[in-house]
């Protein structure tokens, strides 16, 4: 059973109405990426602010980028085509560009192609009453071709590299 199919459950017994809903944009969500070739689902690192830009690495976390059209790495040296960074203190803006730098050293891809995004939700990947959210900010970020749910500017921002 997938992290959201029980979060659903657990819903369930609460608010089938609710319940009923995530189910079906989840669904879709996923129906709307199931016909995409393969290498349209970019590798994507998640780093933490205070964990010195340590990359997020679990199931959950994994489960929902692929929801969102990607694949989670475990690693910055795996060459991320998207890096998504969770702010967790406003000092981000300050420390962030020298980080950058070295990684435009390495060459990353999302670096040299401008893909950098800072979440600043404070409670992204806490709380299971957030999955459906948590999704849908990392499908704006990954795949803008296909989904737009109003995150841009609230939950999430590219961080322009140019």
């Amino acid at each position: 059973m997938t992290k959201y199919e029980e979060i659903i459950e657990n819903i369930k017994r609460l608010d089938e109405n609710r319940a009923e809903m995530m189910e079906e944009e989840i669904d879709i969500m996923i129906h709307k990426l199931k016909f995409l070739p393969t290498d349209s689902f970019p590798n994507v690192v998640i780093l933490v602010q205070n964990n010195i830009f340590e990359p997020l690495y679990n199931p959950t976390l994994e489960e929902k980028i692929k929801i969102a059209g990607g694949t989670l790495i475990k690693s910055i040296s795996q060459d991320p085509q998207v890096i998504i960074i969770i702010q967790q203190t406003e000092d981000l803006y300050q420390i962030l560009p020298s980080y950058l730098t070295e990684l435009k050293n390495q060459k990353t891809r999302a670096i040299l192609e401008n893909k950098v995004f800072i979440i600043n939700k404070e409670t992204f990947h806490k709380e299971d009453e957030q999955y459906l959210q948590d999704v849908e900010i990392l499908a704006e970020i990954i795949q803008p071709k296909y989904f737009h749910f109003g995150h841009d500017g609230q939950e999430w921002v590219k961080f322009n590299l140019q």
